[in-house]
């Protein structure tokens, strides 16, 4: 059969399988569209605006959108796709995430092929690859599901150009290797060493029978391809290095992977796709649903036993090699329950900075597609009895797997019925392309009934219903988001997930936000949540009754949830209730701070130094500023100024652009400028075009001193500055 036919039909079988997600209004749940789809939609619309989406104020009092590597700034695909439309929605988003599934998918389809597999075989594999396990379990994690799309197309480049090396082909190879590694998430991690490890393989087997040029073209044709590789790539590389120096990961703890491993109960999901009522019962199962979800279907788990066949049909080095790779897999998913996995976080480079040993799970995913296939291509079609056999254990197997989902869903009967249909046709009028047909039926029916029938699949579109809610119209019209100067932020305190990142939609900036990398000295004075369902203490320069870095924050409105479990929150006594909602109330702070400030008074504390709690809570931060200097330069610039910078500074703002606020300053005398913005590396001030020296001020905010006279002041993100402070103090 032409690979033409088989594209097609696995097209059929995408359309099929994520049709709810496709045709039905629902989009990708949980991180997705809480986390990563505000994330692109803002890399989206600063590209297409040329505001420059390096920065972004909308989280976390302001974030280095660049570095992080999770968001898919230089993802080539998926910010291209996201660029198309003048305003990409939830499922255009997710549109985009699955169409990475089925290029992978083709992908894998044509490595299968180059593999040997017959028809069936290939498409097995390739459902399996597309479907199996964690990859439909784990949509919502959208940076690895892009990062395991880019596998199977890495491993068909590289079998082409070890085929026929050349330049084109290194290119490509360069290409597609680079846009996996855009994404700088364990996924990727693991890949470029499972990939490694597969292309040293096969240059030991190709290397004897080349000769002496085409050896030099396999040589010249690698490092080619590496430097395209990281001509994509490496943008990312840089950035996101320097800015896990800066942050709250710069290196986890060994303790930090053990909720991520998986024990030994999670491999029953292997066989059982209900085990411990991970779909029928999603908040009580006992094991983990998302992360340990393995069943890649009957069939396909009946297909490994074609494995012994293909060992004697000269499939053997391929079986122990992919073999290996799923027992590998295996291991390092069970993370901390074995010694393994803390003796490779001891010597592995680069492992400190992860704490999901589970996402291995799409590793072994990649090895049982390739097994699947391999083994489902010995399968003899042709043969009444096998494939009663088949199909009779199958609609068993599933009809099993059915009675456990009772009474939430007796639709999964449906996979049995229609593995037994299956039989009954290939009986009536038996022919192998007829087999291939109904067993491809079976699998999809299989599929479509548990691994793309869980929540974990789709969820409402919450973004949205945030964007179209009247406390985000409320809010818009309130903060004022389309001024010269930064408009005020807010807090928000048990109001749903989607307010989190959300602000990224609405222009609407927030001190909080929802991803796990943040930014250190945030961390460590304002001490901000991972997203809305984690609680931590508030920071004692932050913590109720007076919250004064959200004064300094310029928080204008505290966005406080209705209905969550424990205890009240009680926010700071000054706030008043403005407006009340169906989910929300929102409370107004009319103490909050203008986002630049003109104190005359100076307290220059010693590196490392914090001021007193009682005093800083109490301090007047429009009259007087504490300086708290980041090193010993900062310190002696800082004296220097605060003995002469007294003076009174009227400011008008002129620009605000996210990685740009511009200010025209006129005083008498020299004066402080204090931003309501984080000193974070990177950020570089300038008076009238000249570099002014910025004081880290009131514990992580900017302060300039600005000398008499009318100026032009400006504050300027430029990441390249971002990146060498790292380097400079690395380690």
């Amino acid at each position: 059969m032409s690979f033409r036919r088989l594209f097609l039909l696995l097209c059929l079988i995408w359309l099929i399988l994520d049709s709810s997600l496709l045709f039905r209004g629902r989009v990708l749940p949980w991180d997705a569209i809480n986390e990563f789809y505000p994330t692109v939609y803002f890399n989206a619309h600063g590209l297409r605006t040329g505001e420059l989406p390096w920065w972004n104020p909308y989280i976390y009092g302001g974030y280095a959108q660049i570095g992080d590597p999770q968001g898919m700034l230089f993802s080539p695909l998926l910010m291209a796709w996201m660029l198309l439309p003048a305003d990409p929605g939830a499922t255009w988003f997710s549109w985009g995430v699955l169409l990475h599934m089925l290029m992978g998918a083709t992908a894998m389809l044509a490595v299968l092929r180059r593999h040997g597999t017959n028809a069936f075989g290939s498409l097995v594999g390739a459902i399996v690859y597309m479907g199996g396990g964690v990859a439909a379990s784990r949509l919502e994690h959208v940076p690895i599901v892009i990062a395991y799309a880019y596998v199977p197309l890495v491993l068909l480049a590289l079998r082409h150009f070890l085929a026929t090396p050349g330049v084109a082909r290194a290119s490509l190879l360069g290409l597609a290797a680079g846009a996996m590694v855009t994404q700088l998430v364990q996924v990727t991690y693991l890949f470029v060493i499972v990939i490694g490890a597969y292309a040293c393989v096969a240059l030991v087997r190709h290397w004897p029978v080349y000769d002496a040029s085409r050896r030099r073209a396999v040589a010249g044709g690698l490092a080619l391809a590496v430097v395209a590789a990281l001509a994509i790539g490496g943008p990312q590389l840089v950035f996101s290095w320097s800015a896990m120096v800066m942050s709250n990961r710069s290196e986890m703890a060994l303790s930090d992977a053990a909720g991520s491993s998986l024990d030994a109960r999670a491999f029953l999901h292997l066989v059982h796709p209900n085990a411990f009522g991970g779909l029928s019962d999603f908040e009580h199962a006992s094991v983990d649903p998302v992360q340990a979800f393995l069943y890649i279907g009957a069939i396909p788990l009946l297909a490994l036993l074609g494995l012994g066949r293909a060992w004697r049909s000269g499939y053997a080095r391929t079986i122990v090699c992919f073999g290996a790779l799923a027992v590998a897999a295996t291991i390092y998913m069970l993370g901390t329950h074995t010694p393994i996995y803390g003796w490779l976080y001891g010597w592995m480079p680069g492992l400190v900075h992860f704490r999901r040993p589970s996402d291995a799970a799409y590793v072994l995913d990649v090895a049982l597609a390739f097994l699947a296939g391999i083994g489902a291509s010995r399968i003899d079609l042709r043969s009444h009895r096998e494939l009663t056999v088949l199909l009779v254990v199958a609609a068993g197997w599933l009809a099993i797997a059915a009675t456990t989902m009772l009474p939430s869903r007796a639709t999964t009967f449906v996979a049995p019925a229609v593995a037994l249909v299956a039989l009954w046709q290939v009986h009536q009028r038996h022919d192998a392309w007829r087999a291939v047909v109904w067993l491809l039926v079976v699998i999809v029916a299989d599929y479509r009934m548990f691994n793309f029938s869980g929540r974990f699949l789709t969820s409402p579109n919450e973004a949205k219903r945030y964007l179209d809610s009247p406390e985000v119209a409320y809010l818009k019209q309130a903060l004022g988001t389309n001024g010269a100067s930064p408009p005020a932020r807010i807090a928000t305190r048990d109001a749903g997930a989607i307010w989190d990142d959300g602000g990224m939609l609405a222009g609407i900036a927030s001190t909080q936000g929802y991803n796990p990398l943040r930014y250190a000295l945030y961390e460590r004075w304002y001490r901000p949540r991972e997203n809305t369902l984690v609680n931590v203490p508030d920071s004692p320069y932050n913590a109720p009754p007076l919250a004064r870095l959200d004064d300094l924050l310029g928080v204008r409105y505290l966005v406080l949830g209705k209905g969550r479990p424990g205890a009240p929150y009680a926010p700071p006594s000054h706030y008043r209730l403005e407006k009340s909602f169906a989910y929300v109330d929102l409370l107004r702070n009319d103490r909050a701070y203008p986002r630049f400030l003109n104190p005359r008074r100076a307290n220059v504390l010693r590196v490392e130094e914090a001021p007193g709690v009682a005093a800083f809570v109490h301090t007047d931060f429009a009259e007087t500023l504490w300086l708290t200097p980041r090193d010993a330069d900062d310190f002696a610039s800082a004296v220097t100024d605060a003995s002469s910078c007294h003076g009174a500074v009227a400011l008008d703002p002129v620009r605000n652009t996210p990685t740009r606020q511009e200010l025209h300053t006129r005083a008498t005398s020299a004066g402080w400028v204090v931003a309501g913005e984080l000193d974070h590396p990177g950020w570089q001030a300038r008076l009238d075009g000249k570099p002014l020296p910025i004081h880290r001020a009131n514990g992580m905010f900017r302060a300039v001193c600005v000398p008499a006279g009318e100026h032009r002041l400006s504050f300027v993100f430029r990441p390249w500055d971002m990146v060498a402070y790292a380097w400079r103090h690395r380690g």
